[in-house]
């Protein structure tokens, strides 16, 4: 369709504003707002952004970069793929943007771009990826006293807390579906006011992209009721915490090419190469997959949210588990899933940093760790070690050094993008340091 086919499309629908959206290293979506008529005269161009930004914080700090200043701008170049009409507010349509120089070349450290430059390595091997986020969520409602307070905790898959839910659930489904999400399924879950709502698989950039979508249209239909609602890992420290499991499958046309009918776990020998590869990077991956002082808080061992550098089929203990497949249909739904992920992230770096991992596990031939069928803390550190199982890291702060010390993700992010994004989280490590772990929980919960 010609841009102005579109945009007359979109004024017919009532289209007033475009929204171009970036994510930053904090995982925040953030962007700026044109009136629809002027959509035209910025696909090429795209929109000037002071280069101050991408070295923000979740407080809006600017750490010391060089080039990350007031001096200068980039330009963000909308993907006209990605647009959509937002459902609780149809006269804005919002669309997906790329960091680029003002002479159109892409700039190395936006997680966008990182993404769809590890799609192309992918494709060389002949290969595409399917990513699905595995979102949880906590909801809260306000006592009389205007404090948050869990709503309605009530107890895991409980008909009673399914029935509270449905109260506005077919509103959330309606409201994915008009943005392109396809939910699967819904359930409460273990910790107070927690639910879960999985989704459809997507090709990689547009599931990064779906995840901020997923966000935002969740709380604006809770918002509507009265509720928050929050993603952060652990805004209850006595409750279960809230992942966003990243699901991972791998395609050679319609095959999945994790697949393997002759295989105890039905991995092929493609698969237990990318789950070495996974393994071997756990440590500095989690830096992107966990990416909150809070998100510690949650991977705790025995907490079925993975807390060692482990593989094994519906180990819920495990970092890495290899769900069973359906009877029905089990080349079709063999994938991967990393539990230790949670929707603090840049999904973008979230989905790079597992890709870029995994495809040095294939090319390397990298075998895993052996396959493991029981909780890890259970055994002994002479079991564990024995094993190959380490510990993961245990704080921000931990996958931060890990990070440092990856060559392959350093040179995933470029030199620019490994000295912005360290900064960027180690200014949060140093701002909640003097914090108690309550207030790190409340300033996470009311952010994500």
């Amino acid at each position: 369709m010609k841009v102005e086919e579109l945009v007359s499309l979109l004024y017919k629908q009532g289209v007033k504003l475009v929204e171009f959206i970036y994510v930053d290293y904090t995982g925040i979506a953030r962007g700026k707002t044109i009136v629809l008529e002027q959509l035209a005269s910025r696909l090429s161009d795209g929109m000037g952004i002071t280069r101050a930004m991408p070295a923000s914080t979740m407080r809006d700090e600017i750490v010391a970069v060089k080039g990350f200043d007031a001096i200068g701008e980039f330009r963000l170049v909308p993907d006209l793929s990605s647009l959509r009409v937002l459902p609780q507010t149809p006269w804005v349509a919002t669309v997906m943007c790329d960091y680029q120089m003002q002479d159109g070349t892409p700039l190395e450290f936006d997680g966008r771009v990182i993404l769809q430059k590890q799609i192309k390595r992918l494709a060389k091997l002949g290969l595409t990826a399917k990513f699905s986020y595995e979102n949880e969520f906590s909801l809260y409602e306000k006592d009389e006293n205007k404090r948050l307070k869990p709503y309605r905790p009530n107890i895991c898959f409980s008909t009673e807390s399914m029935e509270d839910v449905y109260v506005f659930l077919p509103e959330i489904l309606e409201d994915l579906q008009r943005v392109g999400i396809e939910p699967i399924a819904y359930y409460p879950e273990a910790g107070a006011g927690q639910h879960e709502l999985p989704v459809k698989p997507k090709e990689a950039l547009e599931a990064a992209d779906d995840l901020l979508r997923f966000k935002r249209v969740l709380k604006s239909v809770v918002k509507k009721h009265g509720l928050y609602a929050t993603f952060a890992p652990k805004p209850n420290l006595d409750q279960a915490g809230n992942g966003a499991h990243l699901h991972v499958s791998l395609w050679q046309g319609e095959k999945n090419a994790l697949y393997a009918e002759d295989d105890a776990m039905k991995l092929s020998q493609l698969g237990y190469w990318f789950v070495g590869g996974l393994l071997k990077h756990m440590p500095a991956l989690l830096a992107f997959s966990c990416a909150s002082l809070n998100s510690y808080e949650r991977l705790k061992p025995s907490h079925w949210s993975s807390a060692y550098v482990a593989f094994g089929q519906d180990n819920r203990e495990t970092c890495i588990r290899i769900p069973s497949t359906f009877a029905s249909d089990p080349a079709q739904t063999l994938n991967i899933e990393l539990k230790a992920s949670d929707a603090c992230c840049n999904p973008y770096l979230a989905c790079s940093a597992l890709l870029a991992a995994g495809i040095e596990g294939i090319e390397q031939q990298i075998m895993p760790t052996q396959l493991l069928d029981s909780d890890p803390a259970l055994l002994s550190q002479t079991q564990r070690e024995a094993l190959g199982i380490t510990r993961l890291p245990q704080s921000l702060t931990e996958a931060l050094e890990a990070l440092q010390q990856d060559e392959l993700f350093g040179e995933m992010l470029g030199k620019i993008g490994l000295e912005t994004y360290l900064k960027v989280k180690q200014r949060d490590v140093a701002y909640f340091s003097d914090k108690t772990p309550a207030e790190i929980a409340a300033a996470y919960r009311d952010l994500y």
